[in-house]
């Protein structure tokens, strides 16, 4: 009897949970195809020497997205960081990036199929090998942002690896941090 019973208030419940979340969720989830020709790409910086990012879900402003982030070849973002931790895949290109006090020619090599994870407020610097634009799927939970590292003290420690060059910059201006 008392297992009878147990079974009979388990299946009401399972019941119960089942109906609530068929009403919750009403709103059937439909499949979603974008392809790259449709993808919003924006300007994070100077218009054809900085990376664009494209949106492809969720909320790039507020987190979480998931977006592409598209680097021009030969490009070498300075020290920076961001709000929250984020993880990456290299889709096309060859990317590097190296913490601060670490020698960016020593950096990994990230070629298409590389996954890398990177912590929130940690500096780095993010370059993109010379020949051929990088794109990186960029997951992040928290928003999409850019935040200008503190000055390195070693210069050296910005050396981009041998076959990426830093992009030519004009000269420094005061200007607001761009965002990557």
């Amino acid at each position: 009897m008392k297992n009878l019973m147990r079974v009979a208030i388990g299946l009401a419940i399972g019941g119960v949970v089942f109906v609530g979340g068929v009403a919750v969720g009403k709103a059937t989830k439909e499949a979603k195809f974008l392809s790259r020709e449709e993808v919003k790409w924006v300007d994070t910086g100077e218009p054809g020497k900085s990376p664009k990012f494209g949106l492809l879900s969720g909320d790039e402003k507020k987190g979480p997205y998931l977006g592409l982030l598209q680097i021009p070849n030969g490009f070498t973002s300075p020290f920076h960081s961001h709000s929250g931790d984020y993880e990456s895949v290299q889709i096309e290109g060859t990317s590097s990036h190296w913490l601060k006090g670490e020698d960016g020619t020593k950096a990994k090599p990230m070629t298409p199929g590389s996954y890398w994870s990177m912590p929130g407020k940690l500096d780095h610097v993010s370059g993109c090998a010379k020949g051929k634009d990088c794109v990186v799927l960029l997951m992040q939970k928290t928003k999409f942002d850019f935040v200008p590292g503190k000055e390195d003290k070693k210069p050296a420690d910005t050396k981009a690896p041998a076959k990426t060059e830093p992009a030519k910059t004009a000269p420094a201006k005061t200007e607001p941090a761009k965002k990557m």
